[in-house]
């Protein structure tokens, strides 16, 4: 069984406190990105098997999120899993902030509860995500949403734009860690709700709307701010850094396709529709 686990973008990302945990609380919006994903493919075997092609991976990869997945459906029902080969074809950059091992790890879940007809509800697979990474939890989800707490706490968003606009993802030749990203946060509360925002016209998002990533990123990657000036030279709506980095994005106008950039060979880029609700 094939699955398509698609990448995300986030239109505007607050860090509100930190918790008594260490975490932090965050409020931000998650949109998925369909036509940017990796492919996870899914069958029975004999023994169980992870195959990883594609863009590089770092690390072990018994480390990887997909087998922290199957763990944890191990855990969930003991002996109930029959064993499967699982293989994932990267397409996604890793440490770009799009999202893609989160997505991977909780396809896993969607995809082996639904080819072993293990039973495990929405909602259960819904914690079980949650439970491996914080935006793991929307990659449930078919609609954009709304993200508070560690960004696992969501609600369903409209934001009445009900557009399809063309996006240009650019990632950049580094990763950042999302450690690194927190490091040097700087909480703000107070500020209007981000949904509110989103119901404005596309226009007004460049002066209301942000990423606060941006804040203590970009004096360490100047990168960024880069390639952000370079969108809206190109006639971007909004442009913003996706989740803690490193990949930019931009929201063009539908007809706006013939887009040329000048940036190093070495940059990811990506091109192509994306629904706004």
């Amino acid at each position: 069984m094939l699955f398509f686990p698609p990448a995300k973008i986030n239109i505007g990302l607050r860090i509100l406190r930190k918790r008594p945990d260490d975490y932090h609380d965050l409020e931000l919006s998650f949109f998925a990105v369909p036509e940017l994903c990796d492919v996870l493919e899914i069958t029975p075997a004999q023994k169980d098997t992870f195959i990883c092609d594609g863009l590089p991976v770092a690390g072990d990869s018994q480390d990887n999120l997909v087998l922290k997945a199957l763990r944890l459906l191990d855990g969930e029902c003991p002996g109930k899993r029959p064993p499967c080969r699982i293989h994932l074809l990267k397409k996604i950059p890793m440490g770009s902030g799009l999202g893609g091992g989160s997505s991977d790890a909780t396809h896993t879940l969607l995809g082996v509860n639904r080819e072993f007809n293990l039973g495990f509800p929405q909602a259960r697979l819904q914690e079980m995500a949650s439970s491996l990474g914080a935006d793991c939890a929307f990659f449930t989800q078919k609609q954009a949403c709304i993200g508070y707490g560690k960004g696992d706490e969501l609600h369903p968003l409209t934001t009445g734009q009900n557009q399809t606009f063309t996006l240009v993802v650019v990632v950049p030749d580094f990763s950042v860690s999302t450690a690194q990203a927190y490091r040097n946060a700087q909480p703000q509360e107070g500020r209007a709700p981000l949904a509110e925002l989103l119901s404005a016209p596309i226009a007004t998002w460049k002066e209301t709307i942000g990423n606060d990533f941006e804040k203590t990123l970009s004096p360490l990657y100047p990168q960024i701010d880069q390639i952000k000036e370079q969108l809206y030279r190109e006639g971007a709506l909004y442009a913003s850094l996706s989740g803690s980095g490193s990949a930019v994005f931009g929201i063009f106008k539908r007809q706006e396709t013939n887009l040329a950039f000048s940036f190093p060979k070495s940059y990811f880029i990506h091109q192509s529709n994306i629904p706004i609700p």
